[in-house]
């Protein structure tokens, strides 16, 4: 039930009980202090004029002047220690005073009693009358000190109400002034929300207002301008993504389409047969890197991508991809040169290693001309295995350079039909050493060439069979 208020209400509503207990308290101590002064003032008032009249019982005839005297507000009566009654106020006639607690008569008594004619107050006093142990006994009616203490809970109670009630309009106010600038930022927030339709077309969202940044809402105007960048960003790439792969798709897709409809069109030749077949399973395998690629990359995104870690050699894994990507160098006439490799052990996924370095050695040679070279290093740099793959190839501008990791994105021209990239081969090699936790970047010079360099962290696994190795 409560979750359903407001949080304007419920903040008011907070301010409110914190004043009315901060004013229960103060009234309880304020009261407590006044009624105990109160009492004490009265006791001290009530012993002064009980003093005269216990001295005039030690004088002969003190007795019976002290029975004449009539007195205005106040009545006594003098008992003996056995509670019998030996005299008392001519105004008393028949009536006797309460006996309240004169047992002890080590101290006074002083007590406030209910009686017929409203709440007394009595003061008993330890006295000798005579020789004899006796109580002098002063009482005196409350009705005055009682109207004083009524007319000042009445008046502490409406100056309560009225500080509640104020405080409620103020905290009202300053409730509303302090969150309108959150409700009017959940305005805008829904307005750029509703930008996003839900057939999916997003329209750039505009930033939201920030009055100050230094305050706690002018801070959470900021995050969220940068977290509708993001999604900007976010949904900028998905619609370039699923753009981008549609079109990647669709080439293999007619190429499929347009070989099914000629072989079914007329009768062929087996070599026509064979040449269109070699067409077709070319075409499927374009479509299955691509497929492959976007799920490698799915993985990545979602966390997902599982490493199969085990002890392996960086100089192991290269030579091989060196091996794989031979029939390509031969066809292109380009020498693969291995610079000084030393053994490196290393912990990590065998098969995405080299991928990785699968990609980064068919990229050079598709980019490059016939009759060039391709150099291959493997050393450490700062205490990191390091990976460099420089060609000499046709390069990338400076405009494209920060853009190649992309997805789909193509800086150079197809070189030929028979290598058609499908722009995802950087994006892969990316994910693939950021799971390794390592990085990648490249440096190149349009027209003279790009060099690679992946640079992995050392993992204290690896270390320990660096050093075991070592010691072999």
């Amino acid at each position: 039930m409560i979750s359903r208020i407001t949080l304007r209400l419920r903040m008011i509503v907070l301010f409110c009980v914190v004043v009315g207990a901060l004013m229960i308290g103060i009234y309880l101590a304020v009261y407590s202090t006044f009624v105990s002064g109160v009492d004490v003032t009265r006791f001290d008032r009530m012993q002064d004029r009980s003093r005269p009249l216990i001295a005039l019982l030690q004088f002969p005839g003190g007795p019976e002047m002290i029975e004449s005297l009539d007195l205005h507000s106040q009545s006594f009566e003098v008992f003996d220690d056995q509670g019998r009654p030996l005299y008392k106020s001519k105004g008393l006639g028949d009536r006797n005073l309460p006996q309240a607690g004169l047992t002890d008569r080590s101290h006074p008594v002083f007590a406030t009693i209910p009686s017929s004619v409203g709440s007394i107050r009595v003061a008993a006093m330890p006295i000798e009358v005579q020789g004899k142990p006796a109580w002098f006994v002063l009482a005196e009616r409350t009705t005055t000190i009682d109207s004083i203490e009524a007319r000042f809970r009445r008046k502490f109670m409406i100056l309560g109400l009225i500080i509640i009630a104020v405080t409620a309009l103020l905290a009202t106010w300053y409730v509303m002034s302090s969150l309108q600038p959150i409700i009017l930022l959940t305005k805008e927030a829904e307005q750029l929300t509703s930008r996003i339709s839900a057939t999916g077309r997003h329209q750039p969202s505009p930033k939201l207002p920030v009055h100050n940044p230094f305050d706690e809402v002018g801070r959470l105007a900021t995050t969220f301008n940068f977290l509708f960048e993001r999604l900007d960003s976010v949904l900028g790439q998905l619609q370039l993504f699923v753009s981008d792969a549609a079109h990647e798709l669709r080439t293999p897709l007619a190429v499929l389409r347009g070989e099914t409809q000629l072989l079914l069109s007329r009768a062929h030749s087996p070599a026509e047969y064979r040449q269109t077949l070699q067409t077709l399973d070319s075409e499927l395998a374009a479509m299955g890197r691509i497929i492959e690629g976007l799920f490698t990359l799915s993985m990545a995104d979602a966390g997902q991508l599982r490493l199969q870690e085990d002890d392996v050699h960086l100089d192991e894994i290269l030579d091989e991809s060196c091996g794989i990507a031979a029939p390509l160098t031969r066809e292109k006439n380009i020498q693969l040169v291995k610079l000084g490799w030393n053994e490196q052990p290393f912990r990590g996924d065998q098969v995405m290693l080299r991928q990785l370095f699968l990609i980064l050695i068919e990229n050079a040679v598709k980019y490059s001309p016939c009759n060039r070279t391709i150099w291959v290093d493997l050393k450490k740099v700062e205490g990191r295995p390091t990976v460099t793959v420089a060609d000499e190839g046709i390069g990338i501008s400076e405009q494209d350079l920060p853009h190649i990791f992309k997805r789909f994105y193509r800086a150079a021209p197809q070189p030929s039909e028979g290598v058609r990239s499908g722009g995802l081969g950087l994006a892969i090699a990316q994910a693939i050493v950021e799971a390794h936790h390592g990085s990648i970047t490249c440096e190149s010079t349009k027209g003279a060439g790009s060099r690679f360099l992946v640079s992995f962290e050392v993992t204290q696994e690896a270390k320990i069979s660096e050093t075991s190795t070592t010691i072999r």
